[in-house]
């Protein structure tokens, strides 16, 4: 399989995984859930196969799920976008700046909480995106109170939750997926 096929066939399942993992956690009215998982899958997805498969799957995944019915408020959708591709390449870039080799145990343990340190930094980021985007920007220009309310919530400091969680989820999958041969970049 050459490099285009591989890219395009990786980033169709990230992005189809949010989807059903949207489309599932969505009856549960729970947005710890739903949010920690789909950031799960943009950090893992980063990890093991780069930032331009994270980056497909963190700005389509939000129009497709508002198509869907999953995004209530459109005006939000391109700051979710832009908030979930920060997430991906602050974690690309850190992941990267602070690789090592990690063949002993010692090696490994360090990849495991620079990795670690990368999703942290990077969920950080992603909140103090989007609530800039959203909260103070966004909704008070378009919305009403009741509306800036609702996310206010949703896209305050449980951004930071969902991320910090599925970053967290990620680092600790990885090198398991990692160790299979899976994450061949190529």
């Amino acid at each position: 399989m050459n490099n285009k096929t591989k890219w395009i066939t990786r980033s169709a399942i990230s992005i189809a995984l949010i989807i059903v993992i949207q489309l599932a956690t969505r009856g549960l009215g729970q947005q710890l859930i739903t949010g920690s998982l789909v950031n799960l899958v943009l950090a893992l997805v980063t990890l093991l196969f780069g930032w331009s498969v994270g980056a497909a799957a963190a700005i389509v995944s939000p129009f497709i799920a508002y198509l869907l019915g999953i995004n209530a408020q459109i005006l939000v959708v391109p700051a979710i976008a832009v908030g979930n591709l920060t997430y991906v390449l602050v974690t690309a870039l850190l992941a990267r700046i602070l690789k090592g080799t990690n063949s002993t145990a010692n090696e490994k343990l360090l990849g495991f909480i620079k990795n670690l340190a990368a999703v942290v930094i990077a969920a950080v980021c992603k909140f103090g995106i989007q609530y800039m985007l959203i909260v103070k920007w966004i909704a008070p220009s378009f919305l009403p109170e009741k509306a800036q309310a609702v996310l206010a919530v949703n896209f305050g400091i449980m951004q930071l939750f969902t991320a910090c969680i599925g970053g967290v989820l990620a680092c600790l999958i990885y090198p398991l997926l990692s160790a299979s041969g899976i994450n061949n970049k190529a």
